[in-house]
């Protein structure tokens, strides 16, 4: 594909301007403010508002708006297959679900019930979380080109050229954003990819319940074949996440980069159980949609202009100017301390209670939870993760010693202790088990619909014990702290501290709860 004249470039960088313009003060106020308010009236107006712009003819190309309609059918399946909280009264979720599904073949149909769509996902069924952010500002930024192309009308090429100028960005910012964190980690932009110890993660994933079916020995053997790659890993890493920078100098290059996006977040849940699946459906289906684009209509998007504009809007999002991807620049430990959970059935079997059976808080009980529970300081984020060098190598140095991590504890932890979370927690769990245990429905799906069932992206469902299932009903659940520590010159998992921080007896069900 040629490049074409400057000038022509000029109506293109006007369409992406208005476009993240429209995201930045329209779209996105009113998309925040129907999911903390997603009330029938607010939801209907905001329709109305915008719904005279459907009169005028789209120009969205047949790739692109099968790409939209593939992001609403895989954040629909999302939110529609996720488990109900069964401490709330189920009718209510029910009806959140099937409008959810109404909306869906509307937006598809007619671009104006986006907006509900989004309100009643976001809103309604809590997926406005980080895995599925992404390809919700992508249906967030068509929503903004909807409203401006059709205000505006600029020549088809023109819009055709800012869309793909701006969900591409909108994309690879994602990513941009994250190697931005990782260069202001440490000294020197450098510090990151040269000294951070990559495989500590792997080994934290491990402990904190991912891939648990494997052999620690195993595991092990492993981890010191991976310390020898941990500096090209992080290189390779930083390059595929700096890529977006330069992706629209071509749109081989573009799509090459969206596809080794995809691959990175693949390769991401089979280190570490962390599984942005939403992020690797978008990507792939963005890549194919601008694969399958005519080669002439759209040249704008491309050459070192285009690449101009949106190394702008990319920076401009990198510093939370536009949209706010998350950060994710750390330095990786080997210690980690985690709370876990388990259940006495009521034939007397232990089992584990991991996080994919607490959908729809699948997440949070993958990640942090629970450290309000116990008089612990806590060191570390999510899988042992650190803000600060200089701490990582004092853990690694510490060796699992139980009087040096002590010491650690005592200088750079924090204590989460909280009791009114913690009466909250108990009460969430005892009203939760005690209506299932009275034969309270969990899933949306049949028991034979149930394998289809949106994936989690939180991997962490394996552990000492078998996955409870809800196989018979529950007894007693055990609350546990737990501190493990991966030592690597010797290659062990060591277990440092295992204590039960509460138990819940179920013995006594409640009898107030209703649906």
């Amino acid at each position: 594909m040629s490049t074409p004249a400057l000038p022509s470039y000029v109506a293109t960088a006007a369409v992406v301007a208005a476009v993240v313009t429209c995201y930045r003060f329209g779209v996105s106020p009113v998309v925040r403010a129907l999911a903390q308010h997603p009330t029938p009236l607010a939801v209907i107006a905001a329709v109305i508002v915008i719904a005279p712009l459907s009169l005028r003819p789209s120009s969205l190309p047949g790739p692109l708006h099968w790409f939209v309609v593939s992001v609403i059918a895989l954040l629909t399946w999302r939110g529609a297959t996720s488990d109900y909280d069964v401490t709330l009264p189920i009718g209510p979720q029910r009806r959140d679900k099937l409008l959810l599904l109404f909306l869906a073949v509307a937006s598809i149909l007619w671009a104006p019930a986006l907006l509900a769509w989004i309100a009643v996902f976001c809103g309604k069924l809590r997926g406005w979380q980080h895995h599925a952010m992404m390809p919700v500002r992508l249906l967030k930024a068509y929503v903004a080109w909807f409203v401006v192309t059709a205000v505006l009308a600029p020549p088809s090429s023109d819009s055709t050229a800012g869309l793909v100028l701006v969900l591409g960005c909108v994309s690879l910012s994602h990513y941009v954003k994250p190697a931005w964190s990782k260069v202001r980690l440490g000294p020197r932009p450098w510090s990151w990819a040269w000294h951070n110890r990559t495989h500590y993660l792997m080994a934290s994933a491990y402990s904190w319940g991912w891939a648990r079916f494997l052999p620690s020995g195993k595991v092990s053997r492993l981890l010191r074949r991976a310390r020898v790659v941990d500096r090209p890993v992080n290189i390779l890493t930083m390059v595929v996440e700096a890529a977006g920078l330069v992706a629209f100098l071509d749109r081989r290059l573009l799509i090459a980069i969206l596809v080794t996006t995809a691959l990175f977040n693949l390769a991401v849940a089979l280190a570490s159980g962390i599984l942005f699946w939403e992020n690797i459906a978008a990507n792939t289906g963005l890549a194919t949609a601008f694969g399958l684009l005519p080669e002439t209509g759209y040249d704008t998007a491309f050459g070192w202009p285009a690449a101009l504009v949106a190394l702008t809007v990319i920076l401009l999002s990198a510093a939370d100017l536009l949209w706010q991807p998350w950060h994710l620049g750390w330095w990786d430990s080997p210690f980690t301390a985690r709370v876990h959970w388990q259940v006495e059935t009521v034939s007397g079997a232990a089992r584990g209670l991991y996080n994919d059976y607490m959908c729809p808080y699948e997440r949070e009980f993958g990640r942090v939870e629970g450290y309000f529970l116990t008089d612990e300081p806590v060191l570390h984020g999510h899988l042992g993760i650190v803000w600060d060098r200089r701490l990582r190598d004092l853990l690694v140095q510490a060796g699992g010693d139980p009087s040096q991590l002590h010491q650690l504890k005592q200088t750079y932890g924090r204590t989460h202790r909280n009791e009114e979370r913690s009466a909250v927690h108990v009460a969430f769990l005892t009203a939760m088990f005690t209506r299932l245990n009275a034969g309270t429905r969990k899933s949306p799906l049949s028991r034979w619909l149930r394998r289809l069932k949106a994936p989690g992206g939180q991997l962490y469902r394996w552990g000492d014990l078998p996955a409870y299932r809800g196989e018979e009903p529950v007894r007693r659940i055990t609350i546990r702290y737990e501190e493990c520590c991966y030592l690597p010159e010797a290659g062990d998992f060591v277990l440092l501290a295992d204590r039960v921080v509460r138990e819940i007896d179920l013995s006594a069900p409640m009898t107030d709860l209703k649906d």
